[in-house]
């Protein structure tokens, strides 16, 4: 005879492993501190790109407002504001990259610990053939 119940959590978790296979079950790889630094090293390196090709966008479409700007407010000013906006952009983007990251490991921490209460169930049905133990 057929035990839907056991049924329904096998069913159950092949569902959870098919839909969460790629981020959920990773997470084990990894220490929530690595998993954090690895994503906040990322983010840096995005941010700086971004920020490179942005700054090389704006002085290719005005080289003349780009030198008019360096001679009237002089080179250290003007690299001065840039290493503002550059270093208040980035600790901005590191505080978000750091919220969201520890938010999806915990999230995912969360999703793994499910899984593993559903398979000790199903073992637990498994072992005791569907019935309960006394």
């Amino acid at each position: 005879m057929l035990n839907t119940e056991k049924i329904r959590l096998m069913a159950d978790l092949a569902i959870y492993e098919k839909k969460n296979d790629d981020t959920v079950f990773k997470i084990n790889d990894y220490y929530k501190g690595d998993y954090i630094s690895g994503h906040m090293i990322s983010a840096f390196l995005r941010y700086s790109l971004c920020f490179a090709v942005i700054l090389a966008a704006l002085f290719f479409m005005d080289f003349a407002g780009f030198f008019r700007l360096l001679n009237e407010e002089g080179t250290g000013t003007v690299i001065e504001k840039v290493a503002m906006i550059y270093g208040a952009g980035l600790v901005l983007y590191l505080i978000i990259a750091y919220r969201v990251s520890a938010s999806r490991y915990k999230k995912a921490k969360r999703g793994v610990l499910l899984y593993a209460t559903k398979l000790k169930r199903l073992g637990r049905k498994y072992s005791t053939g569907g019935k309960r133990r006394p």
